[in-house]
């Protein structure tokens, strides 16, 4: 072992050095323990509570709706074509009129028309008369049956001529088929009119409907006279009235659908052509639980919302909850479970929650922070008696 030789003056400084080390206290070590890991591990961890909008859940009414869109069209529909060859001499109407069943719209010229009904009316009234005249004669049993028969042949003759004269004669009015609006105007005064030209078209308006194809799944729930909704995009998404006018007898195989015909109440804006949403309102239920269509978030194929809750300590979270829609409506769903009247759901904000995440509800305190781990009063203590001591 090697001897070593201590003077006096390395013998005093150690001396200090040991003193030293000995009059700190374990504070001061741990001190500069948390100095040297640059480490504030006095400081509390936080979490930020995210701002969000919360709604009741409730009970109302809700509307089991089957959806679906089409044009359009009108069940009256005619298109009015000229059934004789004259020049057009008056027009009168024009596009955008409305015209009563039988109303004249054209008048052609008709000369040669009117001096042929003119002259079969002549030809037949004389007949008429001839055969009166043999009628009687043969019941007083002057003529023979022949000539009975000869006379009642001519005045038949006569009759069919003078019924096609005046045919004729009024084909050069061409009038209104049915009530309704002149959707179209193919002429003008002078034109040289030909048979079986299509001169004016008429729609009547009050005969529009959209025909849908309804899954056959709903047929048990289809019922003529049920509400029905037309939405139209064209208008501002303005809801027109509507009903159930006919339901098909039979389901198209290939496509396994059902027609349905859906009538317009009232019209109003709506004009044949037009898409429009039809909505069927195939049940209603009145005390239904109901959560906003707003809280539903997506994750794949499934749909969730945030519920409301407190942990222990009274700091409102939220906790993810499966939502199986039964009835859905535009703002309301229906779920089959996992909800209460009264709980609340994240209608805000949800993009930024997870499970059991901290949020504050608009209007409330803004805390920015939560201690998840400040010191207790013990610590504090032992660490003053210490300090106190050093």
């Amino acid at each position: 072992m090697r001897n070593i030789n201590w003077n006096p003056y390395q013998a005093l400084t150690l001396l200090g050095i040991t003193l030293a080390l000995a009059g700190c206290g374990k504070s001061d070590w741990t001190e500069k323990a948390r100095g040297k890991s640059g480490k504030n591990s006095d400081k509390p961890s936080s979490e930020k509570a995210v701002l969000v909008e919360l709604a009741e859940v409730r009970r109302g009414m809700i509307e089991a709706i089957l959806e679906r869109s089409a044009p359009l069209e009108a069940e009256a529909q005619v298109e009015v074509s000229a059934r004789t060859s004259n020049p057009a001499i008056e027009l009168l109407v024009e596009e955008g009129d409305k015209v009563e069943k039988n109303q004249v719209l054209l008048r052609l010229e008709s000369d040669k028309q009117k001096n042929d009904f003119d002259q079969a009316k002549s030809q037949f009234d004389k007949e008429q008369i001839d055969f009166d005249r043999q009628e009687s004669l043969y019941g007083d049993n002057l003529v023979s049956e022949q000539e009975y028969r000869n006379a009642k042949f001519s005045l038949t003759q006569r009759r069919l001529a003078f019924e096609e004269a005046k045919r004729q004669f009024e084909y050069t009015e061409v009038r209104a088929p049915i009530k309704g609006t002149i959707t179209l105007r193919d002429v003008k005064v002078g034109d040289q009119v030909g048979s079986g030209r299509k001169i004016f078209e008429i729609i009547d308006f009050d005969s529009t409907v959209a025909v849908i194809h309804v899954p056959e799944q709903y047929l048990p729930q289809l019922k003529p006279d049920i509400e029905a909704r037309l939405i139209s995009n064209t208008l501002g998404d303005t809801v027109f009235a509507g009903y159930v006018k006919r339901i098909s007898p039979i389901v198209e195989a290939r496509a396994g659908t059902i027609k349905v015909t859906v009538g317009v109440k009232k019209l109003g804006a709506l004009r044949p052509g037009m898409w429009v949403d039809v909505e069927l309102v195939l049940d209603t239920k009145q005390e239904a639980l109901l959560i906003p269509k707003k809280s539903i978030v997506y994750d794949n194929d499934q749909t969730f919302a945030f519920k409301l809750h407190s942990d222990t300590n009274g700091v409102k979270r939220v906790k993810r909850q499966l939502v199986l829609p039964e009835n859905a409506d535009k703002v309301h769903i229906e779920p089959t479970d996992g909800f209460a009247v009264g709980e609340k759901v994240v209608v805000a904000g949800q993009s930024g929650l997870k499970e059991n995440s901290r949020i504050r509800e608009v209007g409330d305190p803004d805390p920015t922070t939560i201690s998840t781990n400040a010191p207790t009063a013990t610590a504090t203590n032992t660490s003053a008696a210490t300090k106190s001591g050093t």
